[in-house]
């Protein structure tokens, strides 16, 4: 009997950590002090594996991400990309989501961090869709799932697709001047 009991004892909180294994390449995870990533065979959304990045000792402001950037396809340039995840949370207590960047030599930025759609405490897996525009001279696309403060992440299925125009960007766009390298000795202000 006391055998049995030491074995669930040893039991992890999460589920996830029982079955974990590293993040496959080129798959790469931001702020490993405070935040643990992985993949995990405990309930996927499909397949056999999915991965999670959860919090170690996050304070409140503390953010954790992981992601890739890879190079767009030919056929994407000029048009509308929508980036399409399944996504589900334990115990987040500030906010979650996904994230899409696209960044042009022209120093353009498409962006949507699902700011205006945070996940917050324990959702079970659902869809969710980022739109962007992808011009002729994107250089770099990053994507991935973040988090801020306390709980888990999991993600899986990640797709892409081009969309028609009538489909509706969900991020937003800026303009990034770039000059000369300048203060590099860090002496003037």
């Amino acid at each position: 009997m006391r055998i049995l009991i030491f074995l669930i004892l040893m039991i992890p909180l999460h589920l996830s950590e029982a079955f974990a294994e590293p993040l496959p390449k080129p798959w790469a995870h931001h702020n490993q002090q405070d935040y643990e990533s992985g993949l995990t065979s405990v309930n996927p959304y499909k397949g056999k594996s999915s991965a999670y990045l959860r919090s170690k000792r996050a304070e409140k402001h503390t953010m954790g991400t992981i992601w890739q950037a890879i190079k767009p396809r030919p056929d994407w340039f000029g048009e509308r990309v929508m980036l399409t995840v399944y996504l589900k949370t334990l115990e987040v207590k500030q906010a979650a989501g996904l994230f899409m960047r696209v960044s042009t030599y022209g120093g353009l930025i498409h962006y949507d961090y699902m700011y205006d759609r945070l996940v917050k405490g324990d959702t079970d897996w659902h869809k969710y869709t980022i739109v962007l525009e992808v011009p002729h001279d994107t250089s770099l696309i990053d994507f991935g799932a973040w988090i801020i403060g306390k709980g888990e992440v999991q993600v899986d299925d990640f797709s892409f697709k081009v969309v028609d125009n009538k489909v509706q960007v969900t991020g937003r766009s800026e303009k990034i001047e770039f000059g000369d390298p300048e203060n590099l000795n860090f002496e003037g202000y």
